[in-house]
């Protein structure tokens, strides 16, 4: 019986293991495409991304199905890319396609699919509306951040320079912005460009930084590699990067073009001057050259801690922004021992505490909390609110006053300190029921004295003392202890690592067997066999195609050269360079040809065909005895 229980103990064990190992969170894939409404003849995108949690294995093999009224004209184009939306990172891969429609309808884009795991996961299917060509110049509708697209800005205008005061198309022009306004140029034609909202913060204060880039001739953008932002905290401000309309900026005393490519906001975890690091982007252009990176500014920021002075008691450093707290107690009533539910909530802007401080007193115990959030980009700063969810058991009979939360912080708009606070409020316990006197021994005269009301007696429930000597009685001995302990626990790890030897034993068997049967040396002497069964049937073209293979396989395993693939004039000379001897490799030179010629000889004779046949056994035979695969 125990034998059964720790074999099934063992399969349980391995399935869960086995489980494990199947357990993923499936990707998150999105379809977008770059026009919803575009002109015969006129090309458009459609990009899909594939996004999972980091550790999982990245998605591959994007697929476009060609859609009814439309042709593809380029893709994949494939690039890495990473989100990062309330603190949750999420890293994948982004393809995209180019396609154009030559007829005016309703075109139904298929839903791309990407491979994980096995599987392939579907985006959505889009429509796109093609409507007749109006005659002007064609634009290019690739997304700014699709890699392989036609150009960071380019097909804006028209594909026109968007600098040329003399393009009368009627495409929109970009606005101007003085606020980008840049006194020099990194470059004449492309540059990134990084900018923060303060260069002086505390810790645990918003700083926001925008990338951007400044561009004047049409190029290609490979995907960003985003700043290391090391020692802060990041949170994205903007759902779809690079999506953003252009804007006209000078730089230098140029016009260029500046989009918004990411615009995040950082919260530093430490005082020091913090190095935000630079963007790096890789730029492809008939102006620039091929895959020319432009990285834009370091920002550092001098962060500080909020002063000490009146600083309350129980700040946290980081706690900065402006709260306020809310809390929900349920229920009010109770019995003594039991729990209930309380739920605070912090609402405002900032840098959100990770904990609370609980009032602490005896007789009530606060489990640790579940957190829930909502916490993003509003109107430029990080807000929303986070939720703390404790259970809180309650020892003490009575009305229990639970106190009050507090949460000190730093304003940094106000420049002070201030205290969120929220009242508990009291709760009802009643006492547990008191044991029944008469189920006890303590209810006989020489028991001892009751216990005051409230106060439950710790050895009511024992039993009475033994008054007669017996036998003893072992215990029944566990289930898994000594050596069947071990055995349980060694038994999974074991099966597993003979089973993957054996595994790995069967294959290395079968890749020899493999290699052994196809082995040039074993094929040359499988064709002397068949050059000795042509010549005893007098088959003359049978004879000389079997030497010659026998030939080729020899030379492929004394030199390691294709002989099929050099010209035979060549031949002595590739043999000799790759080791060997002059004779020998003119011999066999020499052979080859008499076999080409004998395939076409009506006039062949039985001895002069036996004859042939031993020579090419001997000549195989100084070629393989090179390789050390020579058969008797």
């Amino acid at each position: 019986m125990r034998a059964g229980a720790i074999a099934a103990f063992v399969a349980a064990e391995i399935t869960l293991v086995a489980a494990a190992n199947v357990a993923h969170a499936e990707p998150q894939v999105t379809t977008r495409v770059s026009a919803r409404r575009v002109e015969v003849g006129e090309p458009f995108s459609v990009n899909l991304s594939a996004l999972v949690p980091p550790g999982e294995p990245m998605p591959s093999d994007p697929r476009l199905a060609p859609p009814r009224g439309a042709t593809i004209q380029g893709g994949p184009s494939v690039g890495t890319s990473m989100v990062s939306i309330n603190g949750h990172t999420r890293l994948g891969i982004d393809a995209s396609w180019q396609l154009v429609s030559n007829a005016p309808g309703r075109v139904k884009i298929p839903a791309p699919s990407v491979l994980w795991s096995g599987k392939r996961f579907s985006g959505q299917a889009v429509e796109v509306e093609i409507v007749p060509s109006t005659g002007r110049s064609r634009r290019s509708h690739n997304p700014f951040l699709m890699p392989g697209g036609p150009g960071l800005f380019g097909g804006l205008f028209g594909g026109h320079d968007p600098f040329d005061d003399d393009d009368d198309d009627d495409e929109p022009q970009a606005a101007q912005d003085e606020k980008l306004e840049l006194k020099t140029a990194p470059d004449p034609y492309v540059f990134v460009h990084a900018r923060a909202d303060k260069k002086e913060a505390v810790v645990g204060e918003q700083v926001t930084v925008s990338f951007y880039v400044y561009q004047r001739v049409n190029v290609e953008m490979a995907p960003a590699r985003d700043a290391s932002m090391t020692d802060f905290i990041r949170m994205s401000m903007i759902t779809t990067p690079g999506f953003e309309p252009p804007f006209r900026a000078k730089a230098g005393g140029r016009t260029y073009l500046a989009r918004l490519i990411d615009r995040v906001a950082l919260f530093p975890v430490r005082a020091g001057d913090l190095h935000i690091g630079p963007m790096t982007i890789k730029f492809s252009g008939q102006r620039v050259g091929r895959l020319v990176e432009r990285s834009s500014e370091d920002i550092v920021v001098r962060v500080t801690e909020p002063p000490r002075a009146n600083r309350p008691p129980g700040y946290v450093l980081g706690d900065v922004g402006r709260f306020s707290l809310s809390a929900t107690v349920e229920p009010r009533k109770l019995t003594q021992g039991g729990s209930i539910a309380v739920t605070v909530q912090v609402k405002g802007n900032g840098n959100f505490p990770q904990t609370l401080n609980v009032p602490a007193r005896t007789g009530v115990e606060w489990l640790d909390p579940e957190k829930r959030e909502s916490i993003g980009p509003q109107g430029g700063i990080i807000a929303g609110y986070r939720s703390f969810g404790y259970v809180v058991r309650i020892q003490e009979p009575g009305e229990v006053d639970l106190g009050k939360i507090d949460l000190p912080y730093w304003d940094p708009a106000s420049k002070r300190y201030d205290v969120a606070s929220v009242t508990l409020g009291k709760v009802d316990v009643a006492p547990s029921a008191a044991p029944d006197p008469s189920a006890s021994p303590s209810a006989s005269p020489s028991a001892a004295p009751a216990s005051p009301k409230g106060d439950a007696d710790p050895f009511a429930t024992l039993p009475s003392p033994r008054v007669t000597l017996g036998a003893f009685a072992a215990p029944s001995p566990p289930l898994f202890d000594g050596a069947s302990l071990y055995v349980a626990i060694a038994a999974p790890p074991l099966a597993y690592g003979l089973l993957a030897a054996a595994a790995a034993g069967a294959r290395r068997l079968r890749s020899r067997r493999a290699a052994g049967a196809s082995s040039p040396s074993r094929l040359a002497n499988v064709a002397l066999d068949e050059a000795d069964v042509a010549r005893g049937q007098g088959d003359t073209k049978a004879l000389s195609a079997a030497v010659e293979r026998a030939v080729h396989h020899a030379i492929k395993a004394a030199t390691d050269l294709e002989s099929r693939g050099i010209l035979l004039a060549d031949l002595a000379r590739e043999l000799e360079d790759a080791g060997v001897p002059e004779d020998l490799a003119a011999r066999t030179r020499s052979l080859l040809d008499e076999a080409s010629a004998l395939r076409f000889d009506p006039g062949a004779t039985a001895a002069s065909l036996s004859e042939f046949a031993t020579r090419g056994r001997a000549l195989v035979r100084e070629l393989l005895a090179l390789s050390g695969g020579a058969r008797g």
